[in-house]
């Protein structure tokens, strides 16, 4: 039986462990310095701003969804964003990833959100081909940017 549960304070080490052995499971290839610290804030502090997710599979925690609220100009209206989900190896071909998405999505449409987005990398070709068969549409039409620290800095700086 799979149960979720909205993570608590208490998870980060939990939640340390998933990011990073989804980073390794998917070869991430950027780094990774998250710290318990920042989970603890971004996650469960006063000024959050994700949401975590513990799947259960019976009563072991077997992954995890993080995800957090965007807004559209063009709809009006919020969005869900589901940053990472991770199952442990020995829990996957079970339907929790599907069920995950399902939970998601049913939260998407308690919330009204127009839509329910995610990314992957172009290297993750069973994800890539499971989002296809539940039903997600790949956008070409989009490409995503990103400055990282030093960009940030050096673009924050040159005014």
């Amino acid at each position: 039986m799979l149960t979720f549960s909205v993570a608590e304070k208490e998870d980060s080490s939990l939640i340390l462990k998933y990011i990073q052995d989804l980073a390794v499971a998917e070869q991430f290839p950027f780094d990774v310095s998250v710290t318990i610290q920042d989970i603890e804030t971004n996650l469960f502090g006063s000024d959050s701003v994700a949401t975590a997710v513990i799947m259960h599979f019976d009563t072991i925690p077997c992954g995890f969804a993080v995800f957090y609220y965007t807004f559209s100009t063009t709809t009006g209206k919020r969005g869900l964003h589901l940053d990472d989900l991770y199952i442990e190896p020995e829990f996957q071909g079970k339907g929790i990833g599907k069920k995950t998405l399902c939970y998601l999505a049913r939260l998407a449409e308690e919330k009204e959100c127009a839509r329910f987005e995610w990314w992957a990398l172009k290297t993750n070709d069973a994800a890539i081909k499971f989002y296809l068969r539940v039903g997600a549409k790949k956008l070409d039409e989009i490409s995503v940017f990103r400055l990282d620290k030093y960009q940030l800095r050096e673009l924050a700086d040159s005014e």
